[in-house]
């Protein structure tokens, strides 16, 4: 009996066949640019221009010279103070020495955060070189030949120097030519900053004030008038401490802080008014005029703190989970 030839295996099952070697290639063209898994080249950081450069220099000028203008004062004070203002009065004689030292500290605490691009520190230094210089001006005191028209000059050239598009743009996240410091640095709002602006601004003054009518009235033989101005002018100084405090409050994000202020700004709004209205005369306002004036700054610090964004920057923001 024959044998049954096996079948055939199908042709899915073949094995397969012996794969040709590639062909070689003529010439293969260098690989460039980054490997896999190498880390990526960072890009240069942006160079500082040249205005913003001009414009630090001239920051720490003043306050190289407010520094000077501090010691002088503080000199001059200590060998003073004994023949003018004797007794519990005389540490007040510092008051202007000290608040000198305040604005040598600000000018230097400003070109830093404008080195690193703080917006808010750009127009802060902007404002206040404006209304210095154009009260310069109109005083007169900016005009005199020597020291007035340098100052004059550094001013304007500090003005300039901060309005130009290098330094806007530095000063600018959304820029191209952005400073590197300003990604993860906290950005306050404009009001927020022009009504800080305003506070400590007036909170320094009405120290001062205060401070120099009671070392005036500690000079003279005090009498039922002179006590009266002196409990004004300590009642003017209590009241610079406390809005101070509240300063401080309002830039660490308070809610109390902000409501207080808007309650004192509206107390002295409506204090201004009345005072303008008693003094009103037949010719016109007369001595109501400079209160009605002063009402006006009260009025614009009720308007940007009780605005959206001083709102947002006391409200109270969720922990994170």
């Amino acid at each position: 009996m024959d044998r049954a030839e096996p079948p055939e295996p199908p042709a899915s099952e073949a094995p397969p066949a012996a794969a040709s070697p590639p062909e070689p290639r003529a010439s293969e063209p260098p690989v460039t640019g980054t490997p896999p898994g190498a880390p990526a080249a960072t890009p240069p950081k942006p160079r500082t221009p040249a205005t913003v450069l001009v414009a630090i220099a001239l920051l720490w000028l003043l306050t190289a010279l407010a520094a000077w203008v501090a010691l002088v004062s503080a000199v001059a004070t200590s060998f003073e103070v004994s023949v003018r203002y004797a007794g519990a009065w005389s540490p007040l004689a510092f008051v202007e020495p000290a608040l000198i030292t305040a604005v040598a500290v600000l000018c230097g605490l400003l070109a830093l955060k404008l080195r690193s691009g703080r917006d808010w520190a750009r127009r802060i230094v902007a404002i206040t070189t404006a209304i210095v210089l154009a009260a310069a001006i109109l005083t007169g005191a900016g005009t005199n030949p020597g020291t007035g028209i340098a100052g004059t000059l550094l001013l304007a050239m500090l003005l300039v120097m901060l309005l130009l598009r290098p330094t806007r743009d530095w000063c600018d996240c959304d820029a191209p030519r952005h400073s590197p410091g300003i990604d993860s640095a906290a950005h306050p709002p404009h009001q927020v900053v022009a009504s800080l602006l305003i506070l400590w601004t007036a909170t320094a003054i009405a120290f001062y004030i205060g401070a120099t009518a009671l070392l005036t009235l500690a000079g003279d033989e005090a009498d039922m008038a002179e006590a009266g101005a002196a409990w004004a002018a300590g009642a003017a100084m209590l009241l610079a401490l406390v809005q101070g405090a509240l300063n401080i409050g309002f830039s660490f994000h308070r809610n109390w802080a902000r409501w207080a202020t808007l309650i004192l700004a509206a107390a002295y709004t409506a204090l201004l008014i009345i005072t303008a209205i008693l003094n009103l005369t037949e010719d016109g306002p007369g001595p109501g005029l400079k209160p009605a004036l002063l009402s006006l700054v009260p009025l614009a610090l009720i308007v940007s703190m009780a605005g959206t964004e001083s709102r947002t920057w006391c409200r109270r923001t969720a922990p994170e989970s």
